[in-house]
């Protein structure tokens, strides 16, 4: 009967033996021991890891600025054509009045008629940042905010009835 008795959970705790004292406290220290180790290594490894990413972050920013520096050093079609068919005007200007008197020189003339949307002068420059890797929504952004329709970048051999050359 006390074997049935010990498997229902009545068991005399005053007849089992104390825990030894040293041993536990053995236990306990290495526990501690181990636990203080791996914590300081996994806090060694954190903070080598976290050095690694700043440098990558510090040499992918650097590498972003001089990006930005060649872009921006790149002209766009619109600005060398507008330098140079400013310079021209000026010249034939000059050589006109030279050879006939004021009232007869004319301005230079914009054609007006049907043009391919990427041939376009209000939309050439627009090409041309997405050809050196401008971001799309950025480029449409731009050319809302000059008052241009930013549908046009998704069609660029669409034909403009209203188009612009020079």
């Amino acid at each position: 009967m006390e074997a049935s008795a010990t498997f229902k959970g009545e068991v005399d705790k005053t007849q089992i033996p104390p825990l030894n004292q040293k041993r536990i406290l053995a236990f306990v220290n290495h526990f501690l021991i181990n636990t203080c180790t791996f914590l300081n290594e996994f806090a060694l490894n954190c903070e080598t890891k976290f050095v690694q990413l700043e440098r990558q972050l510090q040499r992918t920013e650097a590498a972003l600025i001089i990006l930005e520096a060649k872009l921006a050093s790149i002209p766009l079609d619109n600005e060398v054509d507008t330098a140079k068919s400013s310079a021209t005007i000026a010249a034939n200007i000059v050589v006109e009045e030279k050879e006939t008197p004021a009232e007869e020189v004319a301005p230079a003339k914009v054609e007006t008629k049907r043009v391919r949307a990427c041939e376009d002068v209000r939309y050439k420059k627009f090409f041309k940042m997405l050809h050196v890797g401008v971001p799309a929504p950025a480029v449409k952004q731009k050319m809302l905010s000059e008052g241009l329709e930013p549908q046009v970048l998704d069609k660029p051999d669409s034909i403009l009835e209203d188009g612009v050359i020079e």
